[in-house]
């Protein structure tokens, strides 16, 4: 199951490296800040986890997406797996000019799990199903797989203290095809920068990242603060 996963994110990015060649870069750099929670409840297996995002088509202007998000996780007992159900909002506006904005109700079932390969590399796997209810638009479905990798630089293990590097790269399918979605790949975020975990309960990441789809590809800025309560 592992090594199907890794076969199909590097024929991903196999296919989007040849892509990026053919498509319009937009030179724009973007910028996404995000606030991330996560709470476990005591003596439960049970959980919280959210986040709060606020996106710009450029680092300081132009409105892209403003996002509200949360959802109840379960961890099973003596195993890595960890299942979530949640749901999300969003606010979403045009690139350039226009101030016109339509919102979206996002109910989303995630299946996380986390792996250590040799002594310091981390990785941490999430499948997400989403179902899509966009204002003035047919009800859509869309499925993604994100592989995310964290090497400690100063430490053994990523503890309080530790600065570390990470890459992540996250694929997206629609549903089906429809006229809105022509085709079911949708898109990949390619995602590379460092973090630093001040605490057990408190981290920041800086990173770039990379979005391609089949029109263009454009590059954002990655600034995101992680609390454990």
């Amino acid at each position: 199951m592992k090594r199907a996963i890794y076969l199909i994110l590097v024929i991903f990015s196999f296919l989007n490296t040849e892509n990026m060649q053919a498509q319009e870069g937009n030179p724009t750099l973007g910028a996404w800040y995000g606030y991330f929670i996560f709470s476990d409840f005591k003596d439960s297996q049970f959980g919280l986890m959210g986040d709060v995002q606020y996106r710009n088509y450029e680092v300081t202007s132009d409105f892209q997406q403003f996002i509200v998000r949360a959802g109840l996780s379960y961890k099973f007992k003596n195993t890595p797996l960890k299942v979530l159900a949640g749901h999300s909002y969003f606010v979403t506006g045009f690139f350039g000019e226009s101030e016109e904005t339509f919102y979206e109700h996002r109910p989303y079932q995630d299946v996380i799990w986390n792996q250590k390969i040799a002594a310091r590399l981390y990785f941490l796997h999430r499948i997400r199903f989403e179902e899509r209810f966009i204002e003035n638009q047919d009800f859509r479905m869309r499925y993604r797989y994100m592989l995310n990798a964290k090497i400690p630089l100063n430490k053994p293990e990523i503890s309080a203290k530790t600065l570390y590097l990470w890459t992540a790269a996250e694929v997206f399918l629609n549903g089906k095809q429809s006229v809105v979605t022509p085709n079911i790949y949708d898109r990949t975020w390619f995602f590379g920068g460092g973090g630093y975990k001040f605490s057990d309960a408190v981290w920041a990441e800086l990173a770039y990242m990379r979005e391609v789809t089949n029109a263009q590809t454009k590059g954002q800025l990655i600034v995101s603060l992680f609390h454990k309560f």
